[in-house]
């Protein structure tokens, strides 16, 4: 039995497959074509590899190689999604982010899950509250301290834009935060202030982590990881980690009694579902004895997940 269908016999036998279906709301504009190439170079044996052929490759070298994949033409990460297992899925790569210019590059067709997104201004002098609370059960009590003013989501009508003010704050929730992140490049890098209870005040560039940027400098601080997965596995104690590329890039485990959760939130069918994804965790990252970079999802309300179009099909 391979590796492959290993995972799947045990994503199917733990979790199944009914799962609850999202709701397909394509946007218009950024996310309008599919992030898919034919080929991909691997930076370990430095071949361009076809899609379909790659497939055929043994368990073991594709678990090792689909975390060192490059876009042959502008050499951005790139990812590889196997055949699904119900047929309807082609075996494909894709890169984001390409660079400016790549004859390869294609933006997302996004699966929304959500019908609401914060479709408001965000005003220059503003402050950002993260809200963790969208979209969980959890108690407010256990990640609000006591005393924070409630504001809903955007600001209130009727705002005026000519009068200056000096504390507007602007709750977002976490999976508005990572659409800004990947529409928006200068979003991470900017002096946006970001609020964050119990933690304080921090710019946008000193919270924000792109996962290709992650290193062991950054062990021990409290960060906003965000990028593409390469791929996911469970772990012996049915944990589920997320790569985001080789040894040196970091990875993210979910604690088992939160995988069933996720799995139904995102309507997630098979782990290839996961490959090519936009992920978005607040943590802290930690150093494995052999020198693996890595971050504990201890609450489902700390992560968020962006799946494309061909990930469900």
């Amino acid at each position: 039995q391979t590796e492959a269908v290993a995972d799947h016999t045990l994503f199917t036998a733990v979790y199944g497959l009914n799962r609850r279906p999202l709701l397909l709301l394509p946007t218009t504009s950024l996310f309008n074509k599919e992030a898919i190439m034919e080929n991909a170079l691997c930076i370990e044996d430095g071949i361009i590899y076809n899609a379909v052929n790659f497939a055929l490759s043994t368990p073991e070298d594709i678990a090792r190689k689909r975390r060192l994949l490059q876009c042959p033409e502008c050499e951005g990460p790139a990812f590889f999604r196997n055949v699904s297992f119900n047929g309807q899925r082609i075996a494909c790569f894709g890169a984001r982010p390409h660079a400016q210019g790549c004859q390869l590059a294609a933006q997302d067709f996004i699966y929304e899950y959500s019908t609401d997104e914060n479709k408001g201004q965000i005003i220059p002098s503003s402050k950002i509250i993260i809200d963790f609370r969208y979209g969980t059960t959890i108690s407010p009590d256990s990640i609000f301290n006591a005393g924070c003013i409630p504001i809903q989501e955007g600001l209130a009508s009727g705002y005026n834009f000519d009068q200056p003010h000096t504390h507007i704050y602007y709750r977002q929730r976490l999976s508005s935060l990572l659409r800004k992140l990947i529409e928006s490049p200068l979003f991470c890098n900017s002096d946006q202030i970001i609020r964050i209870e119990g933690r304080g005040e921090v710019s946008a560039r000193n919270l924000f982590m792109l996962l290709q940027s992650a290193t062991h400098h950054f062990s021990g601080h409290f960060k906003g990881y965000w990028g593409v997965i390469s791929d996911a596995k469970f772990a012996l104690d049915r944990s589920l980690w997320f790569n985001s590329g080789g040894n040196d890039n970091i990875s993210f485990c979910l604690d088992s009694k939160f995988v069933e959760g996720i799995i139904n939130r995102y309507g997630i069918r098979d782990l290839e579902d996961i490959s090519g994804a936009y992920i978005l965790v607040f943590g802290i990252s930690h150093i494995t004895p052999n020198g693996k970079l890595w971050c504990l999802i201890d609450d489902p309300a700390l992560m968020a997940l962006r799946l494309t179009s061909a990930s469900m099909q």
